[in-house]
């Protein structure tokens, strides 16, 4: 219950409000103690009360935590379901007495330390680093705080903070206890084992009648028929009610006209570039070049490389530089700049590759076009159709027939509530699959459904047109299988006790490669496997707990990975890691075990206050202030 708390009041203002409680009290055994209290109390521990106002304002926090959390505003209804509501009063129930103790105690808090406290939380310090009153004072407002009653709960929690370190926090972790978690966790074992397969049992013949009638009988559940609704479906998406055909070839070409880049594939060109530090060296180069020095040369001369200067096939638009973009675009294939003024410095550019651009021509992408304009106008034209198919459901018209005034199809599938049909296999393309079924299975006969929506916009109607309920299957509809059934379960039963056996026999003194060589299966061997290991491939979670079982020369026969196989292993070396009080690896596991301890012992002493003090709830209050929030 902690951790839900924790998940639903995870901002720093409900942190610090529960920084020290263990146990959520919405369950905190007063439920038989709800005698009516006056007033504008909501609850009541000890001689401590807790206010309505006191209340609501943590409720309202927490729902608003709640909401944030979950991306959308959450309403009192939900809350409940949450269990919002008992978590709050739970929290409070606990403060209060926590607080009610530290009234009997005369505990205090004076003002420095109260202040220091507050100046050297970090959930207020400023872009510096350190404490910023003005975010400090902005924080507070934006959860509905001001500095007077933040500082009187801050006192309380410090107060309540001084109990919960005398009960617990000189709690240390026992050496025993550190130790025998140590051993646990980092023990290592070697293991030999032999992987028996099915195909070891070969002498299955076929079962007779009454082998096949008693392992029906007594496995019927596993053939028995789930009940099957048929159910008709009317989905209308954007793509269903577009019409290509109602496109004009004129409303094509102008879209055509209109949007010439979408059809055009831009011009490409392998770019190289090279950069120069001053314009001299640059024209020399170029010189160069035009005297017939080839550009890889030039640049090689220059101590570079070709990929050095490789800018890649790219289009114009991709080049940064205008000025080189320019040049680029203008040489012939295979050709050579002169020396660009470029944004970085002199440039010279060398083109390859060059691939023209191309135009796709009206006739090849018509079809395209209209299945794009149609699909638009379809979905601007949804809610008009949806409006119309709804009236023709008011006005009592079937699916069929409105299916036919839409030029749609009416899709017929029996399914159970998996979605698969009465062989078991799954039916295909049934839509919004995991809220149609859950709706039609929660239906009737004769029901009138409300409309499901698709993701891309479109709306489904269904109904529920016959229901078969869940039977069992007779013996002769399903013999196959029950007879595969009845073999396979044969053959894992007699390789299981071939399995016992071999293991009765390693115990007897037997060794691991005798029993191996009966069987004419090899012996494997695991190094160093630790109770986190993740098992090897041929090796179950079965066998590496049964390794972790007993001594050094434990045998074990227990189910392998694969269906039906069977593992036999023996337990040959156990090496334990010296433990070490002092090793800092381990030091994050001893400061858990210590505040769970800690954690322990402050809920057992909560718990006792809380049954010595007594708590009464004024329910009508609750509910008051629950129903306005």
């Amino acid at each position: 219950m902690l951790n839900t708390m924790r998940k639903y009041a995870s901002g720093w203002v409900a942190q610090i409000f529960i920084v020290l409680l263990i146990v959520s009290f919405g369950v905190w055994g007063v439920a038989g103690a709800l005698t009516g209290i006056g007033g504008n109390y909501v609850a009541q521990v000890g001689s401590t009360e807790i206010s309505a106002v006191s209340f609501d304002r943590a409720y309202r926090r927490e729902l608003q935590n709640l909401s944030r959390q979950l991306g959308q505003q959450v309403t009192p209804d939900q809350a409940r379901a949450f269990g919002l509501p008992n978590q709050v009063l739970g929290r409070l129930v606990t403060e209060a007495a926590l607080d009610d103790q530290a009234n009997t105690l005369s505990l205090g808090v004076s003002q420095d330390t109260l202040v220091r406290e507050i100046a050297h939380d970090p959930a207020f310090n400023g872009p510096s680093g350190t404490f910023d009153r003005a975010y400090f004072v902005e924080l507070l407002r934006s959860n509905g705080l001001n500095e007077d009653d933040y500082v009187l709960e801050r006192q309380a929690v410090e107060k309540r903070k001084q109990i919960a370190d005398s009960i617990s926090g000189g709690a240390t972790v026992p050496v025993a206890l550190s130790q025998a978690l140590h051993t646990y966790q980092t023990q290592a074992r070697t293991i030999r084992y032999i992987v028996m397969p099915t195909t070891l049992v070969t002498d299955v013949a076929a079962p007779n009648q009454d082998e096949l009638t008693a392992y029906y009988n007594d496995n019927k559940a596993n053939w028995r028929a789930p009940e099957l609704r048929t159910i008709s479906i009317l989905k209308m998406t954007p793509a269903d009610v577009s019409r290509p055909e109602d496109i004009t070839d004129a409303d094509a070409q102008k879209y055509y006209d209109a949007n010439a880049a979408q059809f055009t594939t831009p011009e490409t060109r392998h770019v190289f570039q090279f950069v120069f530090t001053d314009a001299s060296t640059a024209k020399a180069t170029a010189d160069q070049i035009k005297g017939g020095e080839t550009f890889e040369a030039a640049l090689t001369a220059a101590g570079k490389q070709i990929s050095d200067a490789d800018l890649g096939v790219v289009t114009k638009d991709k080049l940064i530089d205008p000025a080189v973009a320019d040049a680029a675009f203008a040489l012939a294939p295979n050709a050579t700049s002169d020396v660009i003024a470029g944004s970085f410095g002199p440039v010279i550019v060398h083109v390859t590759d060059v691939s023209p651009a191309s135009v796709k021509p009206f006739d090849s992408v018509k079809d395209e076009i209209k299945k794009t304009l149609a699909l638009t106008a379809a979905r601007n034209d949804m809610a008009n159709l949806r409006d119309s198919i709804e009236d023709a459901r008011a006005g009592g018209a079937t699916l069929d027939e409105i299916a036919k005034n839409n030029k749609l199809t009416v899709q017929t599938i029996s399914v159970d509530q998996s979605g698969k049909d009465a062989s078991g296999n799954a039916v295909a393309d049934i839509p919004v699959q995991a809220a149609l079924l859950k709706a039609a299975f929660e239906s009737d006969v004769g029901i009138d459904n409300a409309a499901l929506q698709t993701d891309d916009g479109g709306t489904v109607w269904f109904n529920v047109t016959d229901i078969s309920p869940a039977h069992d299957r007779p013996l002769d509809e399903v013999k196959d299988k029950v007879a595969a059934a009845w073999t396979k379960a044969t053959i894992a039963d007699r390789l299981a006790a071939k399995a016992k056996e071999a293991k009765e026999r390693l115990a007897k003194g037997e060794t691991l490669d005798a029993v191996a060589a009966s069987f004419n299966l090899p012996v494997v061997t695991a190094q160093k496997l630790t109770r986190g290991t993740k098992p090897p491939a041929d090796l179950s979670v079965d066998a590496l707990k049964a390794a972790f079982a007993g001594p050094v020369g434990t045998a074990a026969a227990v189910p392998g990975p694969n269906d039906g196989d069977q593992i036999v292993l023996q337990v040959e070396a156990i090496d334990d890691t010296p433990y070490l009080a002092n090793d800092a690896s381990r030091a994050a596991l001893t400061q858990q075990l210590a505040d769970a301890m800690q954690n322990d012992l402050l809920q057992q002493y909560v718990t006792e206050l809380q049954n010595e003090l007594g708590a009464t709830v004024n329910q009508t209050k609750l509910q008051q202030v629950i129903g306005a929030s």
